[in-house]
């Protein structure tokens, strides 16, 4: 076989071979949400080192409406917020569970930081996942703008890939 030959067929056995990879592969898919999140719940605790260092457990339940297909999806979620309220320092880790309107969840864990007043980013990432959801992967960032007391906007992106 002549050696134009030879890279031809390598070439095409190429090709076929990254075709049948990437049908078999799961494709992050970028998402973008937005949405707005009520405290339900929360319990403070003073620390006591300092003037204004709290820790306060929250419940929030938070619409989120993905930009790019208009689904709304509802969550819940649960955190732990270490912040001295006088000087604005501090973190916030928990977790959550989105449900979709068929019923289907995706759980997750969050944390983030203070970066301006009433502003806060962090990142995501998923857990695991129910109905169709199930075996999904993602990570991602979010932002949070104050609104007033326990009321808030929120911007979120990243990727999920959900097995087929």
């Amino acid at each position: 076989m002549s050696r134009s030959k030879l890279c031809a067929v390598l070439i095409l056995v190429s090709f076929v071979l990254m075709v049948a990879m990437i049908d078999g592969a799961v494709a992050a898919e970028k998402m973008k949400f937005h949405g707005t999140s009520v405290t339900t719940n929360s319990q403070t605790m003073e620390v006591g080192d300092e003037e204004g260092h709290m820790l306060i457990i929250a419940e929030a339940k938070q619409i989120y409406i993905n930009q790019e297909t208009g689904v709304n999806a509802t969550s819940i979620s649960k955190s732990l917020m270490d912040i001295n309220i006088k000087t604005g320092r501090g973190s916030l880790k928990g977790y959550g569970v989105t449900t979709y309107p068929n019923g289907d969840k995706i759980f997750r864990m969050h944390e983030g930081k203070p970066v301006g007043k009433g502003h806060w980013k962090g990142t995501y990432s998923y857990i695991r996942g129910t109905g169709k959801y199930e075996g999904v992967k993602g990570k991602g960032t979010w932002d949070s703008y104050s609104l007033a007391q326990g009321m808030s906007y929120m911007e979120i992106e990243g990727e999920q890939e959900i097995p087929k």
